[in-house]
């Protein structure tokens, strides 16, 4: 077959000398104006990824705060007095979902935009490391297009073993110095694209979690420069604001003046407990605590069994105040006041929901009532009784109190009466009777023979810790007993109680859309007080606040008989006594209601919190959580808002800083000249052909690529023939190119040739020649050159 002729310039042979030879740092550098680079357009483009990068990182560092639409930030105000809300909250919600899928298109364009910076310092390295070796497969200057792709890696993987065990083979081959193949270059080459791989197939999710806004709940307003200091309920009323009575009034056991306030408050409790048991018997209904009005705010009891849980009026005062706020900055034009207490009452008007917060102290109530046919009053001294009570339900348990000045906790009892008016005859008055203890005792009946026959050791028994059954309400406690003398003779009514003290988050949506009644919810963060075993947590309550709830007076105390309350209580007793099993739900949910009342107009004192005793308060509340507590206010809005709170987010900054150090590393790459692969291709084909064979160790023929060097002016040129082989070239090729039928059958393998760059920076010609018959080509100026066989898809 006739051979294909091309023209070879001849170059001088010792230009031609390996010292001669061009290197890839100089190609990389030819360019001295490496800042004006810099602002080559590709460049710009990747540097300009900056921009939008680190205004998330700003956006969610700082937090900012978009408001209820993100088409209108703060400027959709929602009104919260409109029965429209609802119809507002839904066109919102429809305009936010535009702009949320909007935002993932941008996420979208940013990811894009990140894998071409991605995959531009992939390719620079790949060029710069070209400089550094010069065995590098020629196939690793396109993973710049592929790197993406997760099975590659799995490639890469491959070329680098392939690349160990051909640089093994050739180990006996000599390597020009500072020219050896190094393997940990292409290593850490492959260590790179697999970190390049991971980051840009995040840099999605990254970007979509930190351009999207959440729709969050964010604290304002928030105070905790109050601490509770303690909870006046072992004193009677002595606070006038209590009723807004008359200076003086209660301190002198005038608490008939509470009427005015709080009368009809209780007349509506105790109607409140006769409907809900008539719907609980008749209809099968749920037994429902009462709800009751303090200034701007209604409340109920929050029922955990077996303790009620009551809110405290002085608190609802305080936090009728919050509400006032809400509805002057949601409701008027006019600024609101009061600016150094309510700092961020403008996000009301940019929220879609508020909920206002406070902490403060609750009662827990547990106790019920039992019918008995008359107290054993035991007289065991001078001024020493004590007061047993028998038939404590289905465990037939005996309560026994002490009573007198002559026991050494004296001190701690109280005790206080008031008669209850019946509306048509004094003889079914009804009498009630409160005594305030420091401790009581539950014998069992095994034991509480003594009771009868007066052989009880009570010193003994008082010492001992208590019936492990009733030990939790075996200190302070109310005993309560309702006689009607005229009605049952020796019949009676008696009700144990044990007030607990706790916290709790007291929570109102100040929504009258949503919340007409201004219902405040109970919280309770601590709802176990009977686990404490000190009894830290129980309190005793002087029974003059049941007086004061009742309004009647220290002296001579009447509920008169024209109160709806009195009536219905009267009537209570009757049944209870006439059918004790049957009838005595409803008067023990009225005198439970009763009690409610008088426990939540118990006052407490705070203390002011400074930065010299946080740190013992806080030791307070960790020792002792069931009574020292940081009383909190702070109001709750949702609205959309950036921000780093979750850890999702921390993973986006995270992977979005390292995109931020690619774009950085791929401009400073652009201070070198970058070079096309086809320059590449062309470089590896000027490089001097290593010693040892240079056939294709399947086909056998030798690949031979003529090279035309234009002819230097002033010096001698002469023919030069340069050729391209195989990274894996055999020590038997020349025996297999002979004879072909001797060659072992084996699986083919694709074979890279190693790339470098040129030896001097002239414009070098290449042809490659397919001829018919085998041999090594040659050149000669004006002649003819010959080749042997066509190049291996690995070195085009």
């Amino acid at each position: 077959m006739k051979e294909t002729e091309t023209q070879a310039v001849p170059v001088s042979s010792t230009d031609l000398s390996p010292s001669h030879y061009p290197r890839g740092r100089d190609l990389l550098n030819g360019s001295k104006h490496g800042f004006v680079r810099l602002l080559h357009p590709r460049n710009i483009v990747g540097l300009l990824w900056l921009a939008p990068a680190l205004a998330l990182i700003i956006l969610n560092y700082k937090g900012h705060i978009v408001g209820s639409g993100l088409n209108c930030g703060g400027h959709c105000k929602i009104n919260p007095n409109s029965t429209s809300q609802v119809s507002q909250i839904e066109r919102l919600d429809k305009t936010n979902r535009d702009v949320l899928g909007a935002l993932q298109f941008v996420a979208k364009g940013l990811e894009v935009w990140f894998m071409y910076v991605a995959a531009s310092l992939i390719y620079r390295v790949a060029l710069y490391l070209s400089a550094k070796d010069n065995r590098l497969p020629v196939s690793l200057l396109l993973v710049y297009a592929e790197f993406m792709d997760l099975l590659y890696l799995k490639d890469l993987a491959m070329k680098a073993r392939d690349l160990a065990v051909e640089t093994g083979r050739n180990a006996s081959v000599p390597a020009t110095k500072g020219r050896v193949p190094t393997l940990w270059i292409l290593y850490s080459f492959i260590a790179l694209v697999m970190v390049m791989c991971a980051v840009a197939n995040l840099m999605g999710v990254a970007t979509a979690t930190l351009v999207i806004p959440g729709l969050q709940w964010i604290d304002i307003n928030k105070a905790e420069s109050t601490a509770f200091g303690q909870l006046l309920a072992s004193e009677p009323p002595t606070d006038d604001r209590i009723a807004a009575c008359k200076p003086g009034s209660l301190a002198d056991g005038l608490y008939n003046c509470t009427a005015n306030m709080y009368a009809s408050s209780l007349d509506e409790l105790v109607e409140a407990a006769i409907a809900t048991e008539r719907q609980f018997q008749g209809r099968e209904g749920v037994l429902l605590p009462p709800v009751s009005q303090e200034q701007q705010l209604s409340f109920s009891a929050n029922v955990s069994e077996p303790f009620r849980w009551v809110a405290s009026r002085q608190l609802l005062r305080d936090f009728s105040k919050d509400l006032v706020n809400y509805h002057v900055a949601t409701s008027s034009n006019v600024p609101y006041g009061d600016r150094d207490t309510y700092p961020d009452s403008h996000r009301f008007n940019q929220s879609l929901q508020v909920q206002l917060q406070r902490v403060g102290p609750t009662i827990g109530l547990a106790g019920t009532c039992w019918f008995y046919r008359a107290p054993s009053v035991i007289e065991v001294s001078d001024n020493r009784q004590v007061r047993c009570y028998a038939g404590l339900g289905e465990t037939n348990f005996t309560k026994c109190i002490r009573w007198g000045s002559g026991w050494e906790d004296n001190p701690s009892s109280s005790s206080a009466s008031f008669i209850i008016q019946a509306p048509t005859s004094s003889r079914l008055d009804l009498g009630v009777s409160i005594y305030t203890t420091a401790s009581a005792r539950y014998l069992h009946p095994d034991s509480s023979s003594c009771v009868a026959n007066g052989s009880c050791d009570w010193d003994a028994l008082f010492s001992d810790p208590g019936e492990s059954t009733y030990r939790n309400i075996s200190a302070s406690q109310q005993t309560y007993e309702y006689t009607m003398p005229g009605y049952t003779n020796d019949s009676a009514i008696w009700c144990d109680n044990t007030a607990f003290l706790s916290f709790a988050a007291y929570a109102l949506s100040p929504s009258p859309v949503t919340n007409l009644l201004q219902l405040v919810q109970l919280g309770i963060l601590h709802d176990e007080p009977g686990s404490v075993d000190n009894n830290a947590a129980t309190i005793s309550l002087h029974p003059d606040w049941t007086l004061a709830a009742w309004s009647a007076n220290r002296r001579d105390g009447i509920v008169p008989g024209t109160r709806g309350s009195a009536s219905r209580f009267i009537e209570a007793f009757q049944r209870f006594t006439f059918q004790p099993e049957e009838q005595a739900l409803q008067f023990r949910l009225i005198h439970q209601n009763a009690l409610m009342q008088a426990v939540s107009l118990i006052p407490y004192t705070t203390t002011l919190l400074t930065p010299s005793n946080r740190s013992t308060q806080r030791a307070q509340e960790e020792a002792n959580p069931y009574t020292s507590a940081t009383l909190t206010s702070w109001a709750t809005v949702q609205l959309w808002k950036y921000g780093i709170d979750s850890r999702t987010k921390v993973l986006g900054v995270v992977v979005l800083i390292m995109g931020m150090v690619v774009v950085l590393l791929t401009t400073i790459l652009w201070f070198e000249a970058p070079k096309s692969p086809t320059q590449i291709v062309v470089g590896a084909l000027l490089h001097p052909p290593p010693p040892g064979a240079i056939k294709d160790e399947e086909t056998g023929a030798p690949l031979t690529v003529r090279l035309m060097y234009p002819g230097l002016e002033g010096k001698e040129t002469a023919p030069a023939t340069a050729t391209a082989t195989a990274m894996t070239p055999t020590a038997d090729a020349d025996t297999h190119a002979q004879d072909p039928a001797s060659r072992p059958k084996r699986h083919r393998r694709t074979s890279s040739f190693g790339f470098s760059h040129p030896a001097s920076p002239v414009s070098p010609g290449v042809l490659v020649s397919p001829l018919s018959s085998p041999g090594v080509g040659t050149g000669t100026a004006g002649g003819t050159g010959t080749g042997a066989a066509t190049p291996s898809a690995g070195g085009a």
